[in-house]
């Protein structure tokens, strides 16, 4: 029986995780839901490889509506952008009502968010007890 090195296994893995991301929904789908993924920037459907908001790719797809390249996001910039969860979130990310938002305060909101489903589900838990 052949064995299959082990540099060309590593080499294969990240294809083969990658063949296993579901297709994105046909335009005019609905909402997807936690964990199937969200309209990017002015995109289809991208899959969520860490739920709903993966940090690598909104990282990516707040300096792609970031235009002024700033760091500071505005509304403006995400409607332009089609950025759905910073547009549908916008104020509940502006906790110091600035105007604008940063990368670190997105990704605080999405811990917080996180954290009260968490929260949440640990409470429905513990009353099934």
């Amino acid at each position: 029986m052949r064995h299959i090195p082990l540099a060309l296994l590593l080499t294969l893995a990240p294809g083969l995780a990658l063949a296993q991301t579901p297709p994105a929904p046909s335009p005019g789908a609905p909402w997807p839901g936690p964990g199937m993924g969200y309209p990017g920037p002015g995109g289809p459907m991208r899959p969520a490889h860490r739920g709903a908001f993966g940090p690598e790719q909104m990282l990516l797809d707040f300096y792609t509506a970031n235009t002024t390249h700033d760091g500071h996001l505005t509304l403006a910039q995400a409607k332009a952008a089609n950025f759905r969860p910073v547009i549908d979130h916008f104020a509940e990310i502006d906790v110091k009502k600035r105007g604008y938002i940063t990368f670190y305060d997105i990704e605080a909101w999405r811990l917080d968010d996180l954290a009260q489903h968490l929260e949440q589900r640990a409470n429905a838990l513990r009353a099934q007890d």
